[in-house]
């Protein structure tokens, strides 16, 4: 089946919003709404990609080669636009399949609409989220019908390659849409999984008519020509909130220019140094002459620029902190704006030495008396909202692995700290505290598959790293939180965990015991369920070395064959 005959009601509802019949009558209010898709009528194709149950109330997941096999199916069938309401967490560009998908469609001339995550509210920016971290995709924030952007929607910069994101926002909250007979026909959802299909359907209506536009020039079109976006409490919201702004499809009919590329990353900036981008512009239609330009502080531009030409733009400040604003094009009474982006930085976690590691295995280490060099990490760059501390004031001990091959994982789990000790891991890139290796470097939770998912939890890991140096960061929350601790750390594990009964699977004084051990990551007692005949049981566990040692209750059961079920996981399964 295309759709799903239980959990199709995600789908469904960003259907309706893309393509809807016009004049469709619903409920709402007390009364009757007539709502229309903002492509009336499109064809929709419908690709199974989402298929496997999760415990921690977000639907159906799917998995990479799932997807990009969905997104090279549309390409094959025809399709002008694909739309993405998905997400998960950045890994590297060149080793996302979903990503390199998109890619390949772009090539092919398919546009792709995706969404940029709701995980605002609990990461900051550097929240949004693969696949709308592929360079071709137009990835979609989200506001209100008023313009101001959603407290969730998914901020920019992408955490690992640094990219302008979003580039478009578009209506998320509150929007009511089709559901399935079984769930009453309509209802209401939010976010930027809502925002995503009001650009799709706007990207179909421009195929149509303007079919000779290429992916990278929709994307110009409705880029340049957004409208200004707020923030709920004032003033106007950042470009790596609401990319060039809430959609305006009428004046994206008519763009006048093409800009490549429609935003623009300066990407991480040592204080001091100069950094130019050079912006393409082309005519597309009514455009060609010369255009005054207006660059944000902490930019140069030249003061105007001809249309074919090029665009020089210069960060140049000694200011640390984010640095972002648009530039501004105008001739006559029109106007195009491109966002950009760059951050200013003066690392200071090289200053550590740090201690090489070559392979899996437990270790310990100390960060009572060392500097406190480093109190903020970046990108998502506030995880406060999901429970893990943003400021970390006192001292560091790092770590450094060098891999010169990809590999399917990397991570650290701490195992036991001292007495009063508070210590939490972080891995970062090339010993710069603003290169932090995505969400999953955070000590978070990130498997929706367990009951831990977006907890925090002592574990920060790397998902198919690519080959380079990683600095695994214990820091101290508090100078008197440092102390001593222990950590395992793993490189590139595939293996599961092994279960082996002790004894016999016969019970000894009212327990099952099993010896649970993993070579590579090593057990995580967080992830040990135990049932039997379908009622869980609390098991008790103590570690052992590398070893946990389960003692599962038997309970009052009548002699006989019984079922036992028994799910253990290894740290690298929490990412």
């Amino acid at each position: 089946l295309a759709v799903d005959p239980e959990n199709s009601e995600h789908g469904t509802h960003v259907a309706g919003i893309a393509a809807g019949n016009n004049g469709t009558q619903a409920p709402a209010g007390g009364g009757i709404s007539r709502l229309s898709g903002v492509a009336p009528r499109a064809y929709i194709g419908n690709y199974r990609v989402l298929t496997v149950p999760t415990v921690s109330n977000v639907g159906l997941d799917g998995n990479s080669p799932e997807i990009a096999a969905g997104i090279e199916a549309a390409v094959r069938d025809g399709m002008d636009v694909v739309n993405l309401s998905i997400g998960e967490p950045e890994i590297a560009p060149n080793r996302d399949l979903v990503a390199r998908a998109i890619e390949g469609a772009a090539a092919a001339g398919v546009v792709s609409a995706v969404a940029s995550g709701n995980d605002f509210d609990g990461l900051g920016r550097g929240s949004v989220s693969s696949p709308g971290s592929a360079a071709s995709a137009i990835t979609v924030g989200a506001t209100t019908n008023r313009r101001q952007m959603a407290s969730f929607s998914g901020a920019g910069p992408t955490p690992l390659s640094f990219r302008l994101k979003p580039e478009v926002s578009a209506p998320g909250v509150s929007i009511l849409s089709a559901a399935p007979q079984r769930q009453g026909v309509w209802q209401t959802l939010s976010g930027t999984s809502m925002a995503t299909p009001h650009v799709a359907g706007a990207v179909a209506l421009l195929r149509q008519r303007h079919p000779s536009w290429t992916p990278a020039q929709v994307k110009s079109a409705l880029t340049t020509t957004g409208q200004e976006a707020r923030e709920s409490r004032g003033g106007v919201a950042t470009s790596t909130r609401q990319g060039g702004g809430f959609v305006d499809l009428v004046r994206a009919d008519r763009p006048l220019l093409f800009a490549t590329p429609t935003a623009v990353s300066f990407g991480l900036v040592r204080r001091g140094r100069t950094v130019a981008r050079r912006l393409a512009l082309s005519d597309a239609g009514g455009g060609a002459g010369a255009w005054a330009v207006a660059a944000p502080r902490g930019f140069t531009a030249p003061r105007s620029a001809s249309v074919p030409g090029t665009l020089t733009l210069r960060l140049a400040t000694r200011r640390l902190g984010d640095v972002a604003g648009f530039v501004v094009l105008t001739r006559g009474g029109e106007s195009r704006r491109i966002p950009l982006w760059g951050r200013v930085t003066a690392p200071r976690l090289s200053r550590h030495a740090a201690r090489r590691l070559v392979r899996t295995g437990t270790y310990r280490g100390n960060t009572r008396g060392r500097r406190a060099l480093v109190s903020a990490y970046r990108y998502p760059e506030n995880p406060s909202g999901s429970g893990v501390d943003r400021i970390l004031r006192g001292p560091e001990q790092v770590f450094r692995v060098r891999l010169r091959r990809p590999a399917a994982n990397l991570g650290v789990a701490i195992l036991g700290r001292g007495r009063g000790v508070r210590v939490q891991p972080r891995i970062v890139i090339g010993a710069d505290e603003n290169r932090m290796a995505g969400a999953t470097a955070l000590p978070l939770y990130a498997n929706p598959y367990l009951p831990s998912f977006l907890q925090p939890g002592p574990v920060a890991g790397v998902i198919r790293p690519a080959p380079g140096t990683y600095d695994i960061v214990f820091d101290s929350t508090t100078r008197r939180g440092a102390g001593r601790f222990s950590f395992r750390l793993w490189i590139d594990d595939q293996q599961p965990p092994r279960i082996r009964p002790l004894r016999s699977l016969r019970p000894a004084r009212g327990f099952l015991t099993f010896s649970l051990s993993d070579a590579g990551s090593g057990v995580d007692p967080r992830s040990i369920f135990a049932s039997i005949d379908g009622r869980g049981r609390t098991a008790e566990y103590s570690r052992v070395g590398n070893r946990v040692l389960l003692r599962v209750p038997v309970g009052r059961v009548s002699s006989g064959r019984h079922r036992l079920r028994l799910q253990v996981s290894d740290h690298q399964e929490s990412k």
